[in-house]
């Protein structure tokens, strides 16, 4: 009994939770969860720019059903994503994305002038009063279709070229600016410049030092090249930004590496035989073609199939000897000939447009029934005493004469016995504005302008620097400029494929020259723009834009005084 109630007693205590008394304390119910936040984030690359240039902004964000953009940009935005924005303001533009509860912003530094890391434009395009010079400024007269190629050449020198010399006379610059910063910089914003003036093609003239001038079978060495091939990749790329085609010229230099002449050229016009011949069309067929594959890789818009800066005199012998009429015929039938191979070669390598006319150019269809367009230049059109009273109308009246002349020789309509081969089939013709900045151009032609070499001004002899002597003449360029272009605006004998000028655009502004530049080799910084084919800076470069764009922009340049 004693055991029973003992049990019972157990069970009671275990039921009641010992003997606490009372009901216990309840459960308390669980915390509401906290709401995730909402958060957002936001970049840009770059984050300093040029003015018209874009950055990429990029955003992210968790929580927030939709985004809104605010600051410099505006807009309902995804949650996430990026964005290319041009940059037109100035000064520090910020940039800000609200998603939900959260927001975040970025700065975006605006640079009014162009920069390339902490390098600058070192330069300035002020002139002296009297480059003006002392005819009366032409207005353009008409404006280009949207057909026409608004070509425009670069200087045939390489940017690498003015920044060494400038850091052997230890311009103060340099020390902000390293030799790649300064070419990318230098090209980028003259690439920019041409498109404001309208230009829809630029061209590029280059060249190389041959491996050994006593080698049976000349090649190029490629690390001599005057503009590296890095160079003109990153030209293609940013003339690729703002829809500019390229048209890439090879200029056939007569020298080796060691400075040796591969055959004589004390003049320009190189006398030749057929052994020679062969010999300079072997070496430049195997290296247009190297240009050719390489071009097409990286976008090149159009080719030369011929040189430039080295012509062929097919009357005379290597060693002056003078040659008959069917001798040249022979050499110029061999030549065209072996043009006509390497432009077949080159349109199996590259899909762009292949032209002639750099060089020495007449009617044979093996030439002319395979390019797409050729260059006709005019050189000088006045004689002496027409230079102090000359006009655009008698400018234009003797460029007009150039081209009917050139219509009738190419289509043997000139008295004169007709080339065996003749096509009935003219190209496109791309004429060639080009005019230097003196008044002795208009009847003389061309003289050096990269350098200083021996010559005679009215009939005074100068051995050191005759550039010195030159009288700079903006005006004349003018003239000129505005009388071709009403020339090939009014002519009817051949279909226009556009204009350009050949070496015609200078990659830096400066047009006062070095004080110093005697002897060219040792003193030499940018030649001498102020006289040289170079619109950039000068009226022509206005006479340019208006033909090409329609826009009339005054001419006022910085006079230094």
């Amino acid at each position: 009994m004693k055991i029973y109630n003992l049990i019972l007693s157990s069970l009671f205590l275990l039921s009641c939770g010992g003997g606490g008394g009372g009901g216990g304390t309840p459960t308390p119910a669980p915390p509401t969860p906290t709401p995730p936040q909402d958060t957002a984030s936001i970049t840009a690359d770059p984050t300093v720019v040029f003015q018209g240039d874009s950055t990429v902004i990029s955003w992210n964000s968790s929580n927030a059903s939709s985004c809104t953009a605010s600051g410099y940009w505006s807009g309902s935005k995804a949650t996430s994503g990026s964005e290319t924005v041009p940059m037109t303001g100035d000064s520090d533009q910020v940039l800000t994305i609200t998603c939900g509860s959260a927001s975040a912003s970025v700065t975006v530094q605006v640079k009014t002038e162009d920069f390339e890391g902490s390098c600058v434009n070192p330069h300035n395009a002020e002139i002296y009063e009297s480059y003006l010079g002392v005819y009366p400024m032409p207005s353009p007269q008409n404006v280009f279709g949207e057909e026409h190629i608004k070509a425009i050449g670069f200087k045939d020198y390489g940017v690498e070229w003015i920044y060494n010399n400038y850091k052997g006379k230890n311009a103060t610059w340099i020390a902000d600016c390293t030799e790649d910063e300064y070419i990318k910089l230098m090209y980028r914003t003259t690439l920019r410049r041409l498109k404001e003036h309208g230009v829809n093609s630029v061209g590029i003239y280059n060249f190389g030092y041959w491996q050994d001038d006593q080698a049976e079978f000349w090649q190029i060495d490629q690390n001599s090249k005057h503009i590296d091939d890095w160079v003109i990749e990153y030209i293609a790329a940013e003339a690729e930004k703002l829809d500019i085609k390229l048209i890439y010229t090879w200029q056939f230099q007569t020298q080796d590496v060691e400075q040796d002449f591969l055959f004589d050229f004390s003049t320009y016009n190189v006398r030749v035989d057929m052994a020679l011949l062969k010999k300079i069309m072997d070496a430049h067929e195997e290296h247009i073609l190297w240009e050719a594959n390489r071009l097409e890789q990286i976008g090149v818009g159009g080719l030369s199939a011929d040189w430039s800066a080295m012509w062929l005199n097919w009357f005379s012998g290597v060693n002056n000897e003078g040659h008959t009429q069917a001798q040249s015929d022979e050499l110029k039938d061999y030549y065209m000939e072996r043009m006509g191979i390497i432009i077949d070669k080159i349109k199996e390598k590259f899909t762009g447009k292949v032209y002639v006319g750099e060089n020495v150019t007449w009617n044979d269809k093996r030439v002319f029934d395979k390019v797409d367009g050729v260059l006709l230049s005019f050189g000088n059109l006045l004689s002496d005493d027409q230079v102090a009273t000359a006009t655009v109308d008698l400018i234009q009246e003797k460029a007009m004469l150039v081209i009917e002349q050139t219509y009738d020789k190419w289509n043997c309509l000139d008295n004169q016995p007709c080339w065996y081969n003749s096509s009935s089939t003219i190209p496109p013709v791309m004429f060639n504005i080009f005019s230097q900045s003196h008044a002795s151009f208009l009847s003389r032609g061309w003289i050096e302008d990269g350098f200083c070499t021996p010559g005679t001004i009215d009939n005074v002899a100068y051995d050191e620097c005759v550039q010195n002597e030159v009288k700079t003449d903006f005006s004349a360029q003018a003239i000129f400029t505005e009388a071709l272009f009403r020339a090939v605006d009014t002519q009817s004998y051949f279909e226009t494929l556009g204009t350009t000028t050949s070496t015609g655009y200078w990659l830096s502004d400066t047009l006062i020259p070095d004080a110093n530049q005697i002897p060219a080799s040792s003193n030499t910084i940018e030649g001498f723009p102020n006289i040289s084919q170079s619109i950039r800076g000068k009226p022509a470069e206005k006479l340019f834009k208006y033909w090409y764009t329609g826009q009339d922009e005054l001419y006022n340049p910085t006079i230094k005084e």
